[in-house]
């Protein structure tokens, strides 16, 4: 009983590392039936400027809960702690529950459905398929399935999560370790402050955390939709990478991020890529980095941040690859930050 209950604690966790990434991140699965193919670009003006350059950082770059490129030390990291991987967490306790659950280490081992209640209301149901109750192998499966799940933590979970191991090297239990995994969320949603968010698509996952405090993470994706509130948004053909570095006396966290986007706040999708990688120390507002976003008819926006406070958008409307307008903006008006 001890081994399922942390069990289930665990992969609750997990379902918060993947909802933070999974607002920008894709992916090729979830929701069922035929991908919509991304819209026409949008013509980027006046009007519309700053609402692309707020989504795009908010989406993928935001290390709160709707980062993709972020996400890999704020969302795979339960707490946002170097030491708490929600990914480990919830594989290493599936592999004490299966061991525990059939008495003893043993080949290969299928454990669930198991229908646990949470801690205030609602349940969870776990089950997963092992090569092995001692390691992860490639073709390990664990599924997650929430029904109004409050563990008394201020959300209420709901939905399906599934993780697909692909590849493993290294000591689980020792916290030294590479995972190679597919995350799929199929209608995953998180109520919080009475903002719910629901995520649909599969994210492939690459953790490397086998040197003692440094964390890398590549993220990838063809798809991935998420609503957040009133607001929607569509992201394709992601390609996101983050490093944590927790060896000094800061915490150091470089992260770049491709892709494109469409969003309920300007019309059309919108395309992007990391020039030189954004750099934070401490979680602050990063100091450095560049992206660029790119628009119908040439138009584009060079996205430079300046320090901490300020980020600087070189404009170009026309596509004439002359700078029309340079604008200020601040770091603190990008949501999540």
């Amino acid at each position: 009983m001890y081994a399922a209950q942390s069990m289930v604690c665990a992969s609750r966790t997990t379902l918060v590392l993947l909802m933070s990434a999974g607002m920008a991140a894709c992916g090729g699965g979830g929701g069922g039936g035929v991908a919509a193919a991304p819209a026409a670009l949008v013509n980027i003006d006046a009007g519309n400027a700053e609402a692309i350059v707020r989504e795009v950082l908010a989406v993928g770059f935001d290390s709160g809960d709707m980062g993709m490129a972020a996400g890999g030390g704020g969302i795979l990291a339960a707490d946002g702690g170097s030491n708490a991987l929600a990914v480990k967490l919830a594989e290493r306790r599936t592999i004490q529950a299966a061991g525990q659950d059939t008495g003893r280490a043993q080949p290969s081992a299928n454990y669930g459905p198991d229908r646990e209640s949470c801690l205030v209301s609602g349940s969870l149901t776990l089950s997963a398929s092992l090569a092995s109750t001692e390691t992860l192998r490639s073709g390990d499966q664990i599924t997650a399935i929430f029904e109004a799940c409050n563990d008394g933590d201020g959300a209420v979970y709901s939905g399906q999560l599934r993780i697909d191991v692909q590849s493993f090297t290294g000591d689980l239990f020792a916290d030294l370790y590479r995972l190679g995994g597919r995350f799929t969320l199929t209608n995953l949603a998180i109520t919080e402050d009475g903002t719910t968010e629901t995520g649909n698509g599969t994210l492939n996952v690459d953790m490397n955390l086998l040197t003692p405090g440094l964390e890398s993470y590549g993220i990838t994706t063809s798809r991935f939709s998420l609503r957040s509130g009133s607001t929607s948004r569509t992201v394709y053909d992601v390609v996101s990478s983050v490093d944590d570095d927790y060896r000094g006396d800061e915490w150091l966290m470089t992260l770049s991020e491709s892709g494109s986007m469409e969003s309920s706040s300007f019309t059309g999708r919108i395309d992007y890529g990391t020039i030189t990688p954004f750099r934070s120390v401490d979680g602050d507002y990063p100091a450095t980095g560049v992206l660029r976003i790119d628009g119908a008819n040439g138009s584009s926006i060079l996205v430079t941040a300046l320090n901490e406070e300020s980020l600087q958008l070189a404009i170009d409307w026309n596509g004439d690859t002359a700078v029309d307008e340079t604008r200020l903006m601040d770091w603190s008006t990008v949501p999540g930050w």
